[in-house]
């Protein structure tokens, strides 16, 4: 798909999807005319980078996390290169799963709210049929 139906599709600027392409997170693949193919998979990865950026990720530690993904495949790393970012990426993933913990215990907190006043409304709109002037 062109660029502006993929920005459509992943409801994100055009501008955004250049810079993610800048930074290295998405790669559309090129077409014999040049132009540039953006596909589900792109979507996908795009839906993840979202999703991680929600967790208070920046999108350095997004791209540590996508490079862990080829780490093993880049033979020109040393070992200590591939330790230091698998090291990097654990790091970032305690972060992410830290937030994500604090974001369970804010909707727990709310679910809890919204009960509690839904169960309010409901036993006054019981009390309200049991009043004299509601006939």
């Amino acid at each position: 798909m062109k660029i502006s139906e993929f920005s459509i599709k992943s409801n994100i600027s055009i501008d955004t999807i250049r810079y993610y392409e800048k930074l290295g997170l998405i790669k559309a693949n090129r077409l014999a005319n040049n132009r540039k193919d953006y596909t589900e998979d792109n979507l996908k990865q795009l839906q993840n980078i979202a999703m991680l950026k929600k967790l208070n990720l920046t999108l350095n530690d997004i791209i540590v996390l996508f490079k862990l993904n080829e780490v093993y495949d880049i033979a020109e790393l040393s070992v200590e290169e591939k330790v230091n970012i698998i090291k990097e990426s654990k790091s970032i993933l305690k972060k992410a799963y830290n937030n994500l913990l604090e974001i369970e215990s804010q909707i727990k907190t709310s679910k809890m709210l919204l009960e509690k006043s839904i169960n309010k409304i409901d036993k006054a709109l019981e009390d309200v049929g049991n009043l004299p002037w509601w006939d």
